[in-house]
């Protein structure tokens, strides 16, 4: 009778060690059909999206794969330049359309309308705020600085008149603004621009 029991107890052992064994294979299954797949660099749900799906830090390459209107290419500066060759439409308008880039990494847009009325700008003013919010009067020479980050002293600050600005949840900070008689631009900044434009060398 203890003979008995005993091969019992070994054999009931046996049984939960197997079956032990047997769930926890079972366990690191369940746990590989479960386990979060890699991670990959999203953009966040406010960050700013322009045509066609353009975001900011988006290199060169990127940009030529999602804008569909051929462009010219020139560097100036530490900066790379894409121009659109024909122009673009932009709400009910036509304007050449700039992408700017540092280090590859897209920093600011630009949308440039020539030869245009006041009453244009005024409609793109509405427009802008209709879906950024309330306009704001902007600094001059903060367009000045971007500018000449790209191109030097092509920009007089007595020029750049009638400027305004509308900020963005994730920064990008958007500029209306004459830069001569008959032309205005609407510039898209990143916020990088903010850190990355002044020369701080020294101070």
């Amino acid at each position: 009778m203890t003979m008995r029991k005993t091969i019992a107890r070994i054999m009931l052992i046996i049984l939960i060690l197997s079956i032990s064994q047997t769930t926890a294979e079972s366990a690191t299954g369940i746990r590989d059909l479960f386990q979060a797949p890699e991670i990959t660099a999203t953009p966040a749900p406010n960050a700013f999206r322009f045509r066609n799906g353009i975001r900011w830090g988006m290199s060169t390459q990127q940009v030529k794969a999602l804008e569909t209107e051929p462009m010219s290419e020139r560097t100036m500066q530490s900066w790379a330049v894409m121009l659109t060759d024909g122009k673009v439409s932009v709400s009910r308008f036509a304007a050449d359309l700039v992408f700017m880039f540092r280090e590859d990494r897209l920093m600011m847009i630009s949308y440039e309308f020539t030869k245009a009325l006041q009453d244009d700008f005024l409609y793109l003013s509405g427009a802008l705020s209709s879906v950024y919010g309330e306009k704001s009067e902007a600094d001059p020479l903060k367009i000045k600085v971007l500018m000449d980050a790209i191109n030097p002293n092509y920009y007089k600050t007595e020029q750049i008149t009638q400027a305004y600005g509308w900020n963005t949840p994730d920064g990008t900070v958007i500029y209306l603004y004459y830069y001569s008689a008959d032309a205005f631009a609407i510039m898209y900044a990143s916020p990088e621009t903010g850190s990355s434009i002044y020369q701080t060398n020294g101070l």
